[in-house]
């Protein structure tokens, strides 16, 4: 089980050190978008809609690795003041309805993708990329996402079980 629970951790970290070599041509297509705007006045027609796309796969593989580190917005100041065991349970509180409402977007993503990919969806801009890989990209970075919900929440019962919920302290 650990093993499952480490992989999924290690997958994620993966995703997202991938994910941020992005925006290296992120940057480089902002640069010479500029530089053919303002400098050539010869504006792109495909900077902006290869950005956004980017961008989105940047942002979504991230999630997971950023929800392992702990990296979300969390209020810190009501939850320290519980005991460990209490901060465990609130976790699992937590946990629980973060994996039913991010398994609900899995669902509604898949379907989405799909629905995209069999209708070979295009953009609605100038340059009508295709925008199925995209949607695809964001079914994987949630379902990512929902995976690591997934194991914190076993990690935490883990701990709750094994360590009494004593916490960090308790070891």
């Amino acid at each position: 089980m650990i093993k499952i629970l480490d992989f999924i951790d290690k997958t994620n970290e993966t995703t997202n050190k991938l994910a941020s070599l992005l925006f290296v041509p992120m940057t480089l297509i902002a640069v010479s978008e500029v530089i053919m705007r303002y400098v050539f006045n010869s504006p792109t027609t495909w900077a902006w809609d290869v950005n956004v796309q980017l961008f989105a796969l940047m942002v979504v593989f991230g999630a997971g690795s950023t929800l392992f580190r702990g990296g979300h917005v969390a209020v810190d100041l009501v939850v320290n003041k519980l005991s460990p065991k209490k901060q465990i349970l609130l976790k699992l509180i937590a946990y629980a309805f973060f994996i039913f409402s991010v398994g609900v977007i899995v669902w509604q993503s898949w379907i989405f993708s799909w629905r995209s990919v069999l209708i070979r969806e295009k953009a609605s801009t100038l340059l009508s990329p295709v925008v199925y890989p995209l949607k695809i990209g964001i079914f994987c970075g949630v379902t990512l996402l929902w995976l690591q919900g997934i194991s914190l929440f076993v990690k935490e019962v883990i701990l709750l079980l094994e360590r009494g919920g004593r916490g960090k302290d308790g070891y």
